[in-house]
């Protein structure tokens, strides 16, 4: 499994890993900041000072993109870097900020060319990922208290087990709460879907 980690913007976060970073725009001036090198480095950067603008463009190789395109800076380095074959992605600071972006970016998790590589977005209190059509047996999280399922389609065939809330062959649909706030219970549990949906682990 080919890791790395992704930072978007300039804020304070945890490395849960030792793998090699990107930054994206402002997430660059804040992996150099925290004195970690920067393996690549994607946007337009237009959220950062011409002073930092000018220190990247001395210490790295920058792929600069115009500031009206048809894309997102993060669309941009997730693809890159699916194109560069990483298998494993954690990105921080997708889920901090403006809503329309945080919202984009968890879309992000389904796009064709992404959907089958391992995207965690994480923050200090959640955990984001993408489970495609199969079945998965996975180790219970206990350092987050709850587990939630969110339908990115209509009549989603769900099944848990090993939850303090088990369901079986039951159809979620989108804005419907059912499988919002459960629990580990079990050491493993098994999740069985047939369409795309989000799994959100949180803390308090």
């Amino acid at each position: 499994m080919k890791r790395i980690n992704v930072l978007l913007r300039d804020i304070p976060f945890t490395m849960q890993n030792d793998a090699p970073w990107a930054g994206v725009d402002a997430g660059v001036k804040g992996l150099l900041d925290a004195d970690i090198p920067v393996e690549k480095a994607y946007g337009d950067f237009d959220s950062v000072t011409e002073a930092d603008l000018k220190l990247f463009k001395k210490n790295l190789s920058l792929n600069i993109v115009p500031s009206a395109k048809n894309f997102t800076d993060s669309e941009l380095a997730l693809l890159s870097l699916a194109e560069l074959g990483y298998t494993a992605i954690d990105v921080y600071g997708a889920l901090d900020g403006r809503k329309d972006h945080e919202l984009m970016n968890i879309q992000l998790l389904a796009h064709e060319e992404l959907r089958d590589i391992d995207i965690r977005l994480l923050n200090e209190t959640n955990e984001i990922i993408l489970l495609t059509e199969g079945e998965y047996i996975l180790q219970a999280d206990y350092d987050k208290k709850y587990v939630s399922f969110i339908p990115l389609y209509d009549d989603t065939l769900l099944t848990l087990e090993g939850f303090k809330y088990d369901l079986e062959d039951t159809y979620v649909s989108i804005g419907k709460t059912l499988t919002v706030s459960n629990e580990f219970k079990e050491k493993n549990v098994v999740i069985n879907t047939d369409k795309d949906i989000l799994m959100i682990k949180s803390t308090d």
